[in-house]
């Protein structure tokens, strides 16, 4: 969780690049594109292995008033992965579908996946303000915690490319199973 100081030093890293992009986008049309909402949600918990308060639902529209629905959430995980560093997944997921006689109903859907790693070093005390300590704080950053670092980058990015490879195999799954 972040932790909570009037100051601190935040050191912020984009999961997914370098090399590419800092976000996956995958697009979908066909069958039932709706069921995408209780796969995401199930995918959260088990992929990155968090907890029901750990998922934050931040925007939620569904509209069912029209012969096109159209949905569009917001999902926001935070990962604690140390006393000092954490991470971000958001997941956008918006699309619509409309009856078929066929599938039931027939649409598209378009999910966007973004990861931050965050390292938060708190600065309220004095001595966390003090010289003495921020040489402390950097030799211990540069020399110890930086691998540690590395390791939750690979972690996060690995974690995503997982929950995205599982979204992709439940769209095959709609698109043969329905």
């Amino acid at each position: 969780m972040p932790i909570f100081a009037r100051t601190r030093l935040i050191i912020h890293d984009d999961c997914l690049s370098p090399p590419g992009l800092p976000f996956v986008t995958l697009n979908y049309n066909g069958p039932n594109p709706q069921n995408l909402y209780t796969q995401i949600k199930k995918l959260c918990e088990t992929i990155f292995r968090a907890e029901r308060g750990e998922v934050q639902e931040r925007n939620y529209f569904w509209d069912r008033s029209s012969a096109e629905e159209k949905f569009q959430v917001k999902w926001e995980v935070v990962k604690d992965l140390d006393r000092f560093t954490y991470m971000i997944i958001e997941i956008d997921f918006d699309g619509s579908a409309k009856p078929s006689k066929t599938f039931g109903k027939e649409g598209k859907a378009n999910v966007r996946i973004e990861g931050i790693l965050r390292t938060e070093y708190p600065q309220d005390t004095v001595w966390q303000r003090s010289i003495f300590y921020e040489i402390f704080r950097v030799f211990y950053h540069k020399v110890i915690y930086e691998e540690t670092r590395k390791q939750f980058k690979i972690k996060c990015r690995d974690s995503i490319n997982s929950f995205s490879e599982e979204i992709k195999s439940f769209l095959n799954i709609l698109i043969h199973g329905s």
